[in-house]
């Protein structure tokens, strides 16, 4: 492991005509979530610092065009959805789902060759994704591990800090024994070493392994910006989406299998945890009061968000993006290097005109929580 400070591509801006924002539109990502998308409604969609117009027709299939009517520019999301098109609130000029202009009221005709940008869409998880790439969009990668028959939860909490710091943080065995030493990832006994760790290049990203105590809990990194786990008896799997350079969403999926018994279980504590959440004050407020000096981590340790306070007051800490020139790194960053390292694989072939490297995910994930680690003892 070379430990002095090295200079990295630019992982944290992804905006238009930027080599990481090329990069993560080369992929399907999840945008917006089902349930806040009712059919007939049309809503305002920023990612990676793009604007676009996302709408649900009236057949139940959601769609993303472009934010703005070639008129007069005005934004698309205030206006009507008419079957599967939607009709500008200004003037009247309607678009269907390929983007292709179909009436200007006020006009004479409505040349063929009018269109807004259009991208493809898929709905699953309960999450619209869209491909916001160039050129056709790949097969959409599905895992087999999320059946029909389970209790699925999904998330789209928003980060206010760099997409980029949290992607990394999901990698970072070692920081369980530190931020979360209170916390209810104790009960996984993730809290009580410090791990080794191992890691192996796939098909799909990384293949890795923590172990304590003899006992190996196993996650995988999917690339270009997914991480899959287990935690609290879930198949956790967590999408980290820029919405601009300074703020993310965690589109987060968990996923209980099981018996009856099993599932009904954690539904009820999954539910219990969300309403409490949902009454508390919001974790990234907390965040700013503690880095700002008016509250310390100590009197929130209650807080039934504590995880998201613990990890923003560590990753907001460093910066909304962070500096990565000055950092030194050592042997407990092994997963990290590895994986900004692909990824610097991936920016230097963009950047030179190649052909990034086809991805493949796995068919299935096998995943460990490393649990008993007390029992190991």
């Amino acid at each position: 492991m070379d430990y002095a400070a090295r200079k990295w591509p630019d992982f944290e801006h992804t905006g238009p005509g930027t080599l990481a924002g090329r990069f993560l539109r080369r992929f399907w990502q999840p945008v917006y979530l089902s349930a806040d998308l009712p059919i007939g409604q049309a809503r305002p969609l920023k990612i990676m610092g793009q604007q676009f117009t996302i709408y649900r027709g009236e057949s139940g299939t959601a769609h993303v065009v472009a934010d703005r009517c070639l008129h007069r520019g005005t934004l698309l999301s205030t206006g009507q959805v008419e079957g599967d098109q939607i009709r500008c609130f200004y003037h009247g000029w309607k678009y269907d789902a390929t983007g292709q202009c179909v009436e200007r009221p006020a006009e004479r005709s409505c040349p063929a060759n009018l269109y807004i940008r259009s991208y493809p869409t898929h709905e699953w998880l309960n999450m619209v994704f869209a491909y916001l790439g160039e050129g056709e969009a790949p097969p959409f990668p599905v895992l087999s591990d999320v059946a029909d028959d389970g209790y699925l939860t999904v998330q789209a909490p928003l980060r206010t800090f760099n997409y980029f710091s949290q992607l990394e943080n999901a990698l970072d065995e070692v920081h369980f024994r530190f931020v979360h030493r209170i916390s209810r990832i104790a009960e996984q006994g993730l809290t009580d070493a410090i791990p080794t760790l191992t890691c192996e290049e796939t098909d799909y990203g990384l293949a890795r392994a923590s172990t304590r105590r003899g006992v190996d809990r196993k996650t995988h990194f999917l690339m270009p910006n997914i991480n899959a786990s287990i935690f609290f008896d879930a198949l956790h799997i967590v999408w980290r989406v820029p919405v601009d350079d300074y703020s993310h969403i965690s589109f987060t999926v968990d996923y209980c299998g099981g018996t009856s018994e099993e599932m009904d279980a954690y539904r009820a504590r999954h539910e219990a945890e969300a309403a409490q959440i949902a009454a508390a004050t919001p974790a990234s407020v907390l965040v700013d009061e503690v880095l700002a000096g008016r509250m310390s981590l100590d009197e929130l340790v209650d807080h039934p968000d504590l995880l998201s306070i613990q990890d923003g007051t560590a990753l907001k800490g460093q910066g909304v993006i962070a500096n990565r020139e000055n950092e030194l790194l050592g042997a407990s960053d092994t997963h990290i290097v590895h994986m900004r390292r692909l990824w610097t694989n991936e920016l230097t072939a963009i950047r030179d005109g190649a052909a990034p490297r086809v991805w493949q995910w796995p068919d299935s994930l096998e995943v460990t929580s490393g649990l008993p680690i007390k029992d190991a003892a």
